[in-house]
């Protein structure tokens, strides 16, 4: 057995290759914005969230190729994309996430789906707003973008100047147990190795965005079912999961809720085999017309959610 990965070792492993080498990548750049895909099927379409990169989906990619053919950028002004003005509303924001679709991002005129995870959501539901006539499907996931008063987000300390390996480690692993995976046992060194790379390569601050009320527009002009996965841990949403998914079905017409149990901010790392199961079941369905979402189906098979269907 090989000796533990440290996460100084992590660092420089951290390309989709490497990890994840028994999918067959490809990388290329859309308008500034780099991606990267792999599998076959459906396009799908995976933005990370803010101070992220491709790596939020890390334990998703596998499972998801299997069933489709997904496409993980770096979103503008972070990862290893084109900068962004950090002044940018969602609109201007937005309009470089959209030429980048327009310009190869997706196969040109053709449908997709789009999956979000926390900024990313924000982003997702406004592509799906601006784009009805090629966005087929959403899936959020721990979104962002609610009105004041709806959300808290957790003190997180700062990298000091001069912080050695060992104390970024730490404070990395600490942020990560306060705001994005509830159990700290689940935090490991790839994990603490990929938040520590996101956040030296972060040049848009998306909080600006991801904590106004950006995302109940962009939901009330979707046509498109929605999905949104919820961790019961997640310390953001105030007072707490259910009023969360209670103010997402008052704002969009087609949405489904599952609320997943011992799982905080970064649902789709923390209990990635029922995210796994629950995205693969919803863009599944979409594409067999007639078909309803299982909601009864999918309680039997994931013991202990909770959920409700909008209207």
């Amino acid at each position: 057995m090989s000796a533990p990965l440290s996460t100084t070792d992590a660092l420089p492993l951290i390309e989709p290759q490497t990890l994840l080498p028994a999918l067959d990548w490809q990388t290329w750049r859309s308008a500034g914005v780099i991606a990267r895909a792999a599998g076959r099927g459906p396009t799908l379409l995976l933005l990370h969230g803010g101070t992220g990169s491709w790596t939020h989906w890390i334990r998703n990619l596998p499972a998801l190729a299997q069933h489709f053919r997904v496409v993980v950028p770096d979103l503008p002004g972070m990862g290893e994309s084109l900068d962004v003005p950090p002044d940018c509303d969602l609109d201007g924001y937005g309009q470089y996430l959209l030429a980048a679709v327009q310009g190869g991002l997706v196969p040109p005129g053709e449908s997709f789906m789009v999956a979000g995870f926390s900024y990313g959501g924000v982003m997702s539901a406004w592509l799906a707003a601006h784009l009805p006539e090629r966005v087929t499907g959403v899936c959020l996931l721990g979104p962002g973008g609610f009105p004041p008063g709806a959300w808290t987000r957790p003190s997180l300390k700062p990298i000091p100047p001069g912080a050695s390996d060992d104390e970024q480690n730490a404070i990395h692993r600490r942020n990560l147990e306060l705001m994005m995976v509830g159990d700290p046992r689940r935090i490991d060194a790839l994990a603490v190795a990929m938040q520590r790379r996101n956040h030296s390569l972060v040049r848009f601050k998306s909080r600006f965005l991801g904590y106004r009320d950006t995302l109940g527009p962009s939901l009330r002009a979707t046509r498109c079912p929605v999905l949104c996965i919820l961790g019961d841990r997640d310390p953001l949403p105030q007072p707490d999961a259910v009023a969360r998914a209670a103010y997402l079905q008052a704002n969009a017409q087609r949405l489904t809720c599952r609320i997943v149990p011992d799982a905080s901010h970064w649902v789709a790392y923390e209990q990635s085999e029922i995210v796994n199961r629950l995205m693969i079941e919803f863009f599944t369905e979409l594409h067999e017309p007639g078909r309803k979402f299982d909601l009864q189906g999918a309680e039997a098979r994931h013991a202990g959610l909770r959920g409700s269907e909008g209207p």
